[in-house]
């Protein structure tokens, strides 16, 4: 009887455990609105990745000082395959713990809210991935990378109901992160920590798109530059009043922070918070315009690692009551949807030799903006652009340099192919340097299924559907043969 037992215990033992797994899986995700320390957050990534390894995967960035995982969440189709020309994009939150109210007026606040909107922004998008349209073409087409917390050491000191004050806001090695980073106009001589170090070499390996990042205290979406090309008087000064001081994508950045703050609830209202009576026009600034800072985050992703980024400051309160995080969730549902949305806006390609084999690290930059982005080492490439005509410059070591027009139609992504010669190709005419491909630019399926009662931007209605494209654009095998051969033609006729 005893053997019999054991086994009967052991099949009720699993039949039960099957049985909660299945609940687990049918209920979904849930995330209560409260603040979740880091032990509570790190459960709740674990559980996630664990019972949904078919479109999450759990991974570290590196470690805080105090050794606290920096947690990351893959949310995306197929984890663990790395799939050609599928963009990368991100959100982080928590840079800051707390607030010294007596350092800078435009920091006194906390970032709690945003390490909870981007848990609760998990669940909703694997909650609704089996049936929500939007969700399931963003996860199918995206990888979307969600790290909660960058600064898991000053969230554990900080201290719930606190507005004003209070402690937490540096890591624990008393640094600002958000001073910490390689500045474009001036010198930081500051020691890079190990959260800002995570993060570097994170975008450095990771081709990242387009991002942002979730602070408080304020109501507004901030885009680049945060500094200026002299801002050292002001930056000694915070009282000091600030320029704009404009990238060469302006227009990109204006209308990503507008897509932010016109689908958010309340940021496009402009309406200052008590403590700093600030208002923005349409819920947006340039970064310098209303203060400018050393060593930013979202500078540096721009200039280093061509990834755009803005800033999102979604609470006037520092650590506001656990009461006010579903109203917080109501109203930047919409607005982290919308975002990660552009994404899929604008350009996108590969780089290949004249064997079809992929050119990584080449240099490209669109003609009359500055600053330049990268391949990958597959070749890819992604820029964010608003409709207009454009020329991109290409450039790669052994290659002749190369130029293209292309044009970017709203509602449509642009899939743009480029070939490069080698230099060793001397005397083939520039003709011959010319590869263009058949380009399809497709319009994406229509999206509906983002519903919210939000506020309308005028110039682009959040009703209107979000496109993307599953185009393919091939480089003909017959082109790329025709192409070696007038290259070795050349060169025997040279002889």
């Amino acid at each position: 009887m005893k053997p019999a037992y054991l086994i009967a215990s052991t099949m009720f033992v699993a039949i039960l455990y099957i049985y909660l797994l299945a609940i687990e899986l049918v209920r979904g995700v849930r995330i209560d609105f409260k603040y979740h320390n880091y032990d509570a957050l790190t459960a709740i990534l674990r559980n996630v990745s664990r019972y949904h390894p078919d479109i999450t995967h759990l991974y570290s960035i590196g470690k805080s000082v105090q050794g606290r995982e920096l947690w990351t969440l893959l949310i995306t189709k197929d984890p663990k395959t790395d799939v050609l020309l599928k963009p990368n994009f991100k959100y982080v939150g928590n840079m800051h713990g707390n607030e010294d109210a007596l350092i800078e007026p435009r920091f006194l606040f906390y970032k709690a809210v945003g390490r909870e909107m981007l848990l609760h922004l998990i669940a909703e998008l694997i909650n609704n991935y089996p049936h929500d349209e939007f969700v399931r073409f963003m996860l199918d087409n995206t990888r979307i990378h969600i790290l909660p917390s960058m600064n898991p050491d000053g969230f554990e000191i900080a201290t719930e109901g606190e507005c004003f004050g209070g402690t937490g806001r540096y890591n624990a090695r008393n640094y600002d992160l958000n001073r910490n980073f390689p500045d474009h106009f001036t010198a930081n001589n500051q020691e890079i920590q190990p959260e800002t170090q995570a993060i570097m070499e994170w975008v450095k390996k990771t081709p990242f798109v387009l991002s942002a990042n979730l602070h408080g205290g304020a109501l507004v979406a901030s885009y680049p530059y945060d500094n200026l090309p002299s801002s050292m008087l002001s930056y000694l000064n915070p009282l000091a009043s600030s320029k704009s001081s404009l990238t060469p994508d302006d227009d990109v950045f204006k209308h990503l922070a507008s897509t932010y703050s016109f689908n958010h609830e309340t940021m496009h209202n402009a309406e200052p918070c008590p403590s700093d009576h600030h208002s923005f026009v349409n819920g947006t600034t340039n970064g310098a315009a209303w203060y400018a800072l050393s060593g930013g985050m979202q500078d540096y992703n721009y200039i280093n690692a061509g990834c755009m980024e803005i800033t999102l400051e979604l609470s006037c309160c520092k650590y506001p009551p656990t009461n006010m995080l579903k109203t917080f969730w109501k109203q930047n549902r919409l607005a982290l949807l919308s975002y990660m949305a552009e994404v899929h806006r604008g350009v996108y390609g590969l780089i290949v030799d004249i064997n079809g084999n992929p050119v990584p690290k080449a240099t490209l930059r669109i003609k009359g903006r500055s600053v330049s982005f990268k391949s990958t080492k597959k070749g890819e490439f992604w820029r964010v652009l608003l409709p207009g005509t454009y020329t991109v410059e290409v450039f790669a070591d052994g290659y002749h340099p190369f130029e293209q027009r292309f044009n970017v139609i709203e509602g449509r992504k642009t899939r743009l192919d480029l070939t490069l010669v080698p230099i060793t190709a001397t005397f083939v005419s520039n003709l011959m340097f010319t590869t263009v491909k058949t380009t399809e630019s497709e319009s994406f399926a229509a999206l509906t299924s983002v519903k919210s009662t939000s506020i309308q931007n005028e110039s682009e209605p959040i009703n209107e559907k979000y496109k993307s494209s599953n185009s393919v654009n091939t480089l003909t095998k017959l082109s790329l043969w025709m192409k070696a051969f007038f290259i070795i033609a050349a060169r025997f006729l040279m002889k």
